[in-house]
C-alpha cells in the first residue's frame, strides 16, 4: 500500500467512526487517536507480530475510554477499520475486537476504582464535631498495607494541618489500626469505637 492509499484508507476509517459516533467526545478522539490508528494499520499491512498489533488495539481501546469515547464508538472502530481494509471476516479482527474491549474495559475499571478510593480521602471521610474534634469513617476499600497507611497518613497530615486535637474513629480493622497509629503520631488524641 503506498503512503497516499494509506492515508486515504485511515480517512475512511475515521469517516467510518465518524458515522458511529454519539458523543462529542466520540468525534474528538477520533482526530486524537491518528496516530494510533496509523500504528494498527501499519501493523495489519505488515503482517507482523501479532501481540504488538493487539497491545495496540488495546491502548487505542484505553485512550478512547480516558478520553471519555462511548461503548458505541469502542465496539465499531475495529470493525471500521477491516472495513477499510476489505478484510472484514480477516483472522486477525475477532481478537484486535477483544483486546480493544479490554482496554477500554479496563480504562473504565480503573477510573471508577480510582473514583472509588477519592471517596475516603479528606475531608470527605470525615465530620467535624467542633472544638477541634473530628469523626473519621475508616472504610477504607483497600487490603494492600501500604496504601492504608499512605491514606493514613494523609487524613493525619491535613488534620494536624486544620488543628484538630481529637478523633473519633470508627471502620475496619487494618484501617482503624494504620489511622490510629498516624493520628497519634501526629499527637492528635484518638478514640477507636466499634
Amino acid at each position: 500500500m503506498t503512503p497516499s492509499e494509506r492515508e486515504a484508507t485511515l480517512a475512511a476509517w475515521a469517516r467510518l467512526d465518524l458515522a458511529r459516533a454519539v458523543l462529542g467526545a466520540d468525534r474528538a478522539v477520533i482526530d486524537a487517536t491518528s496516530g494510533l490508528r496509523s500504528l494498527v494499520l501499519e501493523l495489519v499491512l505488515a503482517g507482523g507480530p501479532a501481540d504488538e498489533l493487539y497491545d495496540a488495539c488495546a491502548v487505542l481501546g484505553r485512550l478512547l475510554a480516558q478520553r471519555g469515547a462511548s461503548p458505541t464508538l469502542a465496539s465499531a472502530t475495529i470493525d471500521n477499520a477491516a472495513r477499510t481494509m476489505n478484510s472484514p471476516d480477516a483472522a486477525w479482527v475477532p481478537p484486535a475486537r477483544a483486546a480493544l474491549a479490554e482496554g477500554f474495559a479496563s480504562a473504565l475499571t480503573e477510573e471508577a476504582q480510582r473514583a472509588a478510593m477519592q471517596a475516603w480521602e479528606f475531608p470527605r471521610c470525615v465530620v467535624p464535631l467542633g472544638a477541634g474534634a473530628m469523626a473519621v469513617a475508616a472504610g477504607h476499600p483497600s487490603d494492600d498495607d501500604e496504601v492504608i497507611a499512605a491514606w493514613s497518613a494523609r487524613i493525619a497530615k491535613e488534620a494536624a494541618l486544620r488543628g484538630v486535637r481529637r478523633a473519633v474513629v470508627s471502620g475496619g480493622d487494618r484501617a482503624c489500626a494504620a489511622l490510629v497509629d498516624a493520628l497519634t503520631l501526629v499527637g492528635i488524641e484518638v478514640q477507636r469505637v466499634a
